[in-house]
């Protein structure tokens, strides 16, 4: 069962969540774990992941990167469907957002086509922050404090109740290797994917 009421005690206190790209700056606050900018993806956009889809494209990218040679080698990588240049420069501007939140020369980007659960249990990251969008899809699955006591709890057992994020969503999920956060980092997973569909999934880490 999935929570889909807005937001309330129960998580707010976590979570900083809404359609400005200056929300993410929040995740500088101490008792913020996620920080979510809601926006709808550009009709160019959503025309380049169509055309991903109908031509069922493999697409598992790796790269670390410094973020002036992102759009270069995206481009260089990506096929040229209608709308690709709008893509690359959908994920060339996270890049550089996310590089100037953390005084990043190079950023760590995974860029890939899931039809499976990378990681389907819930966990947290031994990372200090790390971005995530989901183009298209089932979003990523997130705990609040007391679903995350819950499971601890429990001994492990997955809870029934959990908050999604929606596909276009941008979100910064603050690890357990943040300074001083050491058993506070946001517990998530990998949301599963119906037989048929693919998930078009961006990830953005710190990179050394």
């Amino acid at each position: 069962m999935i929570m889909t009421e807005t937001l309330s005690s129960a998580f707010s206190e976590v979570s900083r969540q809404n359609g400005s790209p200056a929300i993410l700056t929040r995740i500088y606050e101490p008792d913020c774990q996620l920080a979510v900018w809601r926006r709808l993806l550009p009709a160019a956009v959503l025309d380049y992941i169509t055309g991903l889809e109908r031509q069922d494209y493999p697409l598992n990218l790796r790269e670390v990167l410094p973020t002036e040679a992102v759009t270069a080698t995206l481009s260089a990588r990506l096929p040229d469907f209608p709308g690709r240049d709008d893509f690359v420069a959908d994920v060339q501007q996270l890049a550089e957002m996310f590089a100037c939140l953390f005084d990043l020369k190079r950023v760590g980007i995974r860029l890939a086509g899931l039809q499976t659960a990378m990681c389907p249990r819930f966990h947290v990251d031994r990372v200090p922050c790390r971005l995530v969008t989901t183009y298209t899809g089932p979003g990523t699955h997130w705990l609040n404090p007391a679903q995350r006591h819950q499971l601890l709890d429990e001994g492990g057992r997955e809870p029934e109740q959990w908050q999604q994020l929606v596909a276009g969503e941008v979100a910064l999920l603050k690890g357990d290797g943040w300074q001083d956060n050491e058993g506070r980092g946001l517990w998530h997973r990998s949301p599963p994917v119906p037989t048929g569909y693919r998930r078009l999934f961006l990830s953005l880490d710190v990179a050394e």
